[in-house]
């Protein structure tokens, strides 16, 4: 038997995980959501979209770490389904089949926004990441509900808010590359590695003051790690610009 299939066998199938769900006290509960993102790669479109129901419906559950454990796998199971829509685009079938999941994971994205607002930190985090991917780029009203994020108490959650914002928005969006670059200065490394990043992914290659605030970072940052991030950013930038240039 191979690794894969003893995985999939000792996290039980689809209909085994949904009765735990239903019966279980919360750490049963949370074991079984774990399981289910842990099956992400195994599902075909039509299991898929069973699965992100099982993980939607779960997303008010009584207890942090069950809601936790429901948008991790929600981020699992979309993500991949949408690599896999994005590569099956040939056949008429799959494609359908593609299209169906994306109108559950927007069916989701509301109730994934409203877990933005829960009591739980680790909880906003995850909602956050799970927004990040659900949400289509440019959709104002998301990048709104991420705004209050950016200065959340937890610096988790502001390192979550951040990379939303670099996946939601549009590159060459000012306003939205503007919001992310305030957090360059954060007091926290990993929110200012973060904000590097959404930055990086909002610039186009001919955006000099992207660029700019970027080689402050990677010239007079503190950490070693962000001076990093920020250093890999610039290359990326530039290669992009040099290719951009060439095809000109």
């Amino acid at each position: 038997m191979s690794a894969g299939k003893a995985s999939a066998s000792a996290d039980g199938g689809l209909a085994e995980l949904s009765a735990r769900l239903r019966g279980g006290d919360w750490e049963a509960r949370r074991a079984a959501l774990e399981a289910l993102g842990r099956l992400a790669e195994k599902l075909s479109p039509g299991e898929g979209a069973e699965a992100l129901a099982l993980a939607g419906g779960s997303l008010e559950d009584e207890d942090c770490h069950a809601r936790r454990a429901a948008l991790g796998a929600l981020v699992r199971i979309a993500a991949t389904l949408s690599a896999a829509g994005s590569t099956d685009g040939g056949d008429d079938g799959a494609a359908a089949c593609a299209a169906s999941v994306a109108g559950v994971g927007a069916e989701h994205l509301d109730r994934a926004l409203a877990r933005l607002e829960d009591e739980d930190w680790g909880v906003r985090r995850v909602a956050l990441t799970a927004v990040g991917e659900l949400a289509p780029c440019g959709e104002r009203r998301v990048l709104e509900a991420l705004v209050p994020h950016l200065s959340d108490d937890d610096e988790d959650v502001r390192t979550a808010a951040v990379a939303a914002i670099g996946k939601v928005a549009t590159p060459g969006d000012a306003e939205w590359s503007d919001r992310a670059a305030k957090l360059l200065d954060d007091d926290d490394e990993a929110v200012r590695q973060a904000a590097v990043r959404a930055v990086a992914r909002l610039a186009l290659p001919t955006d000099r003051q992207a660029i700019s605030r970027i080689l402050r970072v990677a010239r007079e940052d503190e950490d070693d790690d962000v001076r990093r991030a920020a250093a890999g950013a610039l290359h990326q930038l530039r290669a992009a610009a040099a290719a951009a240039a060439q095809a000109a």
